[in-house]
């Protein structure tokens, strides 16, 4: 702890370069250097366990194709040792004396073991012959008797006692040895033999099968054993070595054969281990024979990749270091300078708020930066207008202006109407008026702060209603259908009344079967109410004129209501808030009212607050 302070003290008042040079090379450079001794090592582990693992992966690769090799061959044998013909071509050598029958069940079982080599075992790389009892060896080309001692061998006798299993013996080569002028190398090929049984489980004679290594180690050689010192094994379950690839070292396959390990018992999984010798060994049981593959490689092999590719890591990683350095040097100074130059332009400004100029070659922050500032510079300019003007529209006198603007204008045209009545008829609809143009006036004068609430407004729009259709008669439906939830929710004095005013003088004045429709949505923070009616329609860009600056049109509306009740509603709560017309609607004219949900306690001390 004491140590940070002291570094900190003592860079407090350094450079940007200065400070960026220290820190990155106490707290980066000197951290990496100590990391890559431990990168080093962690290195040689992970190399290792891959090298193991791509090792491993192939060794499963070349199991799943010895395997699926061996199935099938059983499969497609295990079909010509149960075919009719064959069987009876059998029968017939073992039987008949005749030689035309002999050379016609000869013939045939070749032409069926050429057909066989050439079709399916052909992929596998792969040769079969048959062996009878009475010593002939029918091959794809051969149909002589065999020269090779068989009837003895312990080999002969595992065979015939296993019947149709697959039984593995690398004596089988000498029977192919026989049929090719070609030499064959020793464990290059894994031999099959397996049992030819009559129906009734006579023996009629024993299937040969040749199947190439190369095709069972397949290219995976190529990828696995590094400059030929990997070698690869297949052991039957006595330990006798089977097949072989790169396999000249003999004391090798005696130190596996002779190895107490695990897999000798037979398991799925790959086992691994290392040899006296060094070498290390991976092991997995096939599925058939109880026969084992196993991969043997130097132990250098692995020290010598993990040495290699540690080399090259860290002499990356130095390179880079110090282009580390440099580089960090080198741009610690590009970076200081364009911000000691804003600094300095800044600190010379008067009012603190000034337009930068980007410098012709700057990083992306920088540019960030100037732009930002900017912005944030105009916007500030911006919201000082906006307060100088939000102030002044705020003041006393412009709102009771306003007020002044609705009241008059109102209780002018409802006097004409009552005058009108009053001329025309002499009933009790003008006491009836009169009673709704007292209601009325109270609640204008009733409310010295301009304020009510949503379920006054709505008695006194009934009143302003009762009032137009006694001059108008029933020409038009007036409909509300705000809910009672809402009523307790403040709104200023006559917001809904000048936009009914205007459904009924410019809306459904001369349109049969007029309809003016109020209603609301509530929302969490505020609510919406609708006046609709299905008289004449407005375009949009006409109505928001008439909501931006006040005006009078005698044959469409009256702006001037529209204009006041739209600034009284973003005077009090913000530019959020106030009219919004619906264009929307194509057959008559819809607008609404935004108010934010507050009560009559809400507001009052609210405006308690704003006073003060």
């Amino acid at each position: 702890m004491g140590k940070e302070k002291g570094i900190h003290f003592s860079l407090k008042h350094k450079s940007i370069r200065t400070q960026l040079i220290v820190y990155m090379g106490c707290f980066v450079v000197l951290p990496l250097c100590l990391a890559l001794m431990v990168l080093n090592i962690y290195l040689q582990r992970v190399t290792t366990e891959n090298k193991t693992g791509y090792d491993t992966t192939l060794l499963s690769q070349i199991k799943a194709n010895a395997d699926q090799m061996i199935e099938v061959t059983n499969y497609s044998t295990s079909m010509m040792m149960t075919s009719k013909s064959v069987l009876e071509n059998l029968r017939t050598m073992a039987r008949s004396e005749d030689s035309y029958d002999l050379y016609q069940a000869k013939t045939q079982l070749s032409a069926r073991l050429s057909e066989m080599e050439s079709s399916v075992l052909n992929a596998v790389g792969g040769k079969i012959a048959i062996l009878t009892d009475s010593g002939y060896l029918i091959g794809a080309h051969n149909l002589s008797r065999t020269s090779v001692e068989y009837e003895g061998e312990n080999w002969y006798q595992q065979i015939r006692s296993n019947g149709r299993k697959t039984t593995f013996s690398a004596e089988l080569q000498e029977f192919f040895a026989e049929m090719t002028s070609s030499p064959i190398h020793d464990h290059r090929y894994l031999y099959i033999g397996r049992s030819v049984l009559d129906y009734s489980g006579e023996n009629l004679g024993i299937l040969l099968i040749q199947l190439s290594g190369t095709k069972i180690w397949g290219k995976f050689t190529q990828a696995m054993v590094p400059a030929d010192e990997g070698t690869l094994y297949i052991f039957d379950s006595g330990r006798k070595m089977q097949m072989e690839y790169n396999g000249e070292k003999e004391a090798l396959a005696e130190s596996l054969a002779e190895e107490d390990a695990a897999f000798w018992e037979g398991t799925d999984s790959i086992i691994q281990g290392t040899l006296k010798n060094g070498y290390k060994y991976m092991a997995v049981s096939l599925e058939h024979g109880g026969n084992t593959l196993v991969y043997a490689v130097p132990g250098r092999v692995y020290l010598e990749g993990n040495l290699r590719i540690s080399r090259n890591i860290l002499g990356m990683v130095l390179l880079l270091i110090a282009a580390t350095i440099i580089t960090m040097v080198y741009f610690s100074k590009k970076l200081s300078k364009p911000l000691t130059d804003l600094v300095e332009k800044l600190e010379n400004s008067e009012s603190g708020i000034l337009t930068l100029q980007e410098p012709e070659l700057s990083f992306l922050e920088i540019h960030k930066f100037i732009s930002s500032y900017n912005r944030a510079g105009h916007r500030i300019e911006e919201l000082i207008e906006k307060v100088k003007t939000e102030s002044h529209l705020k003041e006393k006198a412009h709102y009771e202006m306003l007020m002044s603007q609705i009241s008059p204008h109102f209780i002018f045209n409802t006097v004409n109407s009552i005058r009108i009545m009053a001329r025309e008829e002499h009933d009790e609809r003008t006491s009836h008026a009169l009673e709704s143009l007292g209601e009325i006036l109270h609640g204008v004068y009733d409310n010295r702060n301009g304020m009510t609430t949503v379920g006054q407004e709505t008695a006194l729009l009934e009143a302003y209603v009762d009032i137009m259709k006694l001059r108008f008669g029933n020409s038009f439906q007036y409909y509300n259908v705000i809910p009672t939830d809402l009523y307790f929710y403040e709104i200023p004095a006559f917001t809904m009344q000048p936009i009914v005013e205007n459904a009924i003088l410019h809306g459904v004045k001369d349109v049969t079967a007029g309809q003016i429709i109020v209603s609301a949505v509530e929302y969490e923070q505020d609510f919406l109410i609708s006046i609709f009616n299905n008289g004449n329609s407005a375009d949009r860009d006409m109505v928001e004129e008439m909501l931006e600056s006040p005006h009078r049109n005698r044959r469409t509306f009256t702006g001037m209501g529209l204009y006041n009740v739209n600034s009284r509603l973003k005077m009090l709560y913000g530019d959020s808030y106030g009219l919004i017309f619906k264009e929307q609607v194509k057959a008559g004219f819809e607008i609404w009212i935004r108010v934010p949900k507050r009560t009559d306690f809400q507001a009052h001390s609210a405006g308690r607050k704003e006073r003060e």
